[in-house]
């Protein structure tokens, strides 16, 4: 009775903190992470994937953001490819292994590889979704700075105050 208390208790603690949607200001560039295809919301239009991302750094003109878009892109596809190579080598490599015969020792070298080669693409591709976060906080802190201008025409004169 002990245990499936505390069991519940531990649950509602968790769900306490757990949001069910998450905010987001509409100024700024905002990332979320998903599986796939990633996901960035600015001035509220949904960009999704890397032809719209291409789209959206490019524009911006600025070449740290299009140096951060371009090792996402280049760890998200070497992710991706060792990571199938990977899920391959374990396949081939359980294989061997419930097969009778000499090529046991093989297998278990293959299925090993091939776990480390899946969890080293996983990592590729994590990698991959800093860089973009990355970028996107960059871009943010870069384009969303307050900012304070005079400005004069033929009969007045004005403050203004970007936030």
């Amino acid at each position: 009775m002990k245990q499936l208390f505390g069991c519940v208790l531990l649950v509602l603690i968790c769900s306490i903190t757990t949001r069910a949607q998450e905010k987001f200001d509409h100024r700024y560039m905002n990332y979320y992470y998903s599986p796939k295809p990633n996901t960035i919301i600015y001035n509220d239009t949904l960009y999704r994937g890397s032809r719209e991302f291409r789209y959206l750094f490019y524009r911006q003109r600025n070449p740290e953001l299009i140096r951060y878009f371009k090792k996402h892109q280049a760890n998200k596809i070497s992710g991706q490819i060792i990571g199938f190579v990977g899920t391959i080598a374990i396949i081939f490599g359980v294989r061997d292994i419930s097969q009778s015969g000499q090529s046991k020792g093989t297998g278990w070298a293959l299925a090993g590889g091939g776990f480390a080669a899946t969890l080293f693409g996983g990592y590729l591709s994590l990698l991959g979704q800093a860089n973009l976060q990355t970028a996107v906080a960059l871009f943010n802190q870069q384009n969303h700075r307050a900012g304070l201008g005079i400005g004069a025409s033929k009969n007045q004169l004005g403050l203004v105050y970007k936030w």
